[in-house]
């Protein structure tokens, strides 16, 4: 048997000349379990050279143009998914139970790779969330908070001042410096060496402090706590809401978002009111205007939408792409503007319009008119490739329903994920999602919910010669909603 060994799935370089691969020295699954960080920044201006063997890769690199230098820190970031389901009472083969277990064993080493580098919590109580400010301030901060106690305690040592008992809090102390700020140090003769009205000066509290909450320490910590408060959730990732729809007033080249907010991390926005984009013509920002990140909407294409966050302030966006990864977004309009995460995806039909369609909780999509993706074609003992109205590029689960019609008096069609290879259909086989009756030449009529491949193609084949209709009603297309 083989094990595998402990490991942060993380590749760590310090290139001092400018260099364009940079190995992931840990397996790869998909190219899009890669991430790169430079100079402690995430990037994505990398593509993935991989091979793969029986679903894994040991040679995934990120290659850069041009070459870069720095602290460059390859790790892997799959996110947790389920890429196999096995069929009841079939073999089960020993490559396809070890590359499931291996990706479960891949996700599970990052889960705790980043549980390790977290913010930890004795037991019974709750962890606080730190930005990368807090973080970074933090010595800072502690030496701040070092000179503000000094001096507390020599405001408390002041026999001038009515300190009552146990008031040395650091609530009580702000109290004060507000009264203070306003009309001056009631009964203390000067305060840091300076007589009459205070006004906030520098060494008094810090510029951070005085820019917070209106200029004085109490709202300042006001400020930071609902700081924090905002921020609990900044760990999690996923999109709650940012439901996608055809505008009412253009639904063939208008897109409205609902509310509802998208994170990755500690990256989070917020939408708060519907936002329109139009898909025919280039980005701008603004409810309305145009919503391409690049070129001219096309016929038949998938366009995959994007949440954008405003650096400036924080506030939503969106954008629509052809790229089905954040990597191949064309940023060339977006500066000043940072992309979160993906959060639906439209279609277009052979006239470049959008298709009509209903988009419901945890990233169900259904279209308003059925789509016949087959009529009355032929399906043998050979299994072929059916290409269906759903989004290239990626892999989704289809919603179809079936009608089949045979000669024989026994028969059935199967129509399946082409990523189980060549399966026969029939009973003493791999079965069928429809069949026809004990009649030859009678109609029959099934519906399943089937996985495409990334080139929006199912396989079907027959256990006898016969003619198949493909009706498609939706699909699904995960961007990590949970209700």
């Amino acid at each position: 048997m083989s094990i595998t060994t402990p490991d942060d799935r993380i590749s760590t370089y310090h290139p001092v000349a400018a260099t364009t691969q940079f190995a992931a020295g840990f397996p790869v699954f998909d190219n899009a379990d890669i991430g790169v960080t430079v100079d402690g920044v995430e990037r994505f201006d990398f593509t993935i050279s991989a091979t793969y063997a029986a679903g894994i890769s040991t040679d995934a690199k990120a290659v850069f143009s041009p070459g870069i230098v720095g602290a460059v820190v390859v790790f892997g970031k799959r996110a947790p998914r389920r890429s196999s389901r096995f069929l009841n009472g079939n073999s089960l083969p020993i490559p396809d139970q070890n590359l499931a277990l291996d990706t479960v064993e891949a996700e599970v080493q990052e889960s705790a790779r980043e549980n390790r580098r977290a913010h930890k919590a004795p037991y019974g109580e709750d962890g606080g969330v730190f930005t990368a400010s807090d973080v970074g301030n933090a010595q800072a901060n502690a030496a701040s908070a070092a000179a503000s106690a000094t001096l507390a305690a020599k405001w408390a040592e002041n026999g001038d001042l009515d300190v009552t008992p146990g008031k040395r809090a650091s609530e009580y102390w702000a109290r004060k410096a507000q009264e203070w700020a306003i009309g001056g140090v009631a009964g203390v003769g000067s305060f840091n060496s300076r007589t009459g009205p205070v006004t906030a000066q520098s060494g008094d509290y810090s510029s951070d402090q005085i820019s917070r909450g209106g200029g004085n320490v109490e709202n300042a910590l006001d400020a930071i706590e609902a700081d924090i408060t905002a921020t609990k959730a900044s760990l999690l990732s996923g999109v709650e809401d940012l439901l996608v729809s055809n505008n009412s007033g253009n639904p063939n080249t208008h897109i409205d978002i609902g509310t509802g907010k998208a994170r990755v991390g500690s990256a989070v926005v917020a939408n708060l009111a519907t936002l329109t984009k139009r898909l025919n013509a280039t980005w701008v920002a603004g409810s309305g205007n145009g919503g391409l990140d690049t070129g001219a909407v096309a016929a038949s294409g998938t366009y995959f939408l994007y949440a954008l966050r405003k650096d400036a302030d924080g506030t939503f966006e969106a954008v629509f792409s052809t790229s089905p990864t954040i990597a191949g977004v064309n940023t060339a309009l977006l500066t000043g503007y940072t992309i979160v995460k993906c959060i639906g995806v439209v279609l277009t039909n052979a006239s470049s319009i959008i298709r009509p369609f209903l988009m419901y909780p945890r990233d169900e999509y259904q279209f308003v008119t059925p789509i016949m993706d087959a009529s009355n074609i032929a399906t043998t003992l050979t299994a072929n490739l059916l290409a269906l109205t759903v989004p290239n590029g990626v892999k989704t689960k289809v919603k179809l329903r079936f009608m089949f019609r045979s000669p024989a008096t026994t028969n059935s069609c199967l129509v399946y994920d082409p990523a189980k290879g060549i399966l026969e259909a029939g009973g003493a086989d791999e079965g069928g999602v429809v069949g026809t009756p004990q009649v030859a030449d009678g109609y029959s009529v099934g519906n399943a919910e089937i996985w495409t491949n990334t080139s929006r193609q199912v396989r079907h084949v027959a256990g006898a010669a016969g003619t198949l209709w493909v009706f498609n009603d939706g699909f699904y297309f995960p961007c990590g909603r949970s209700a």
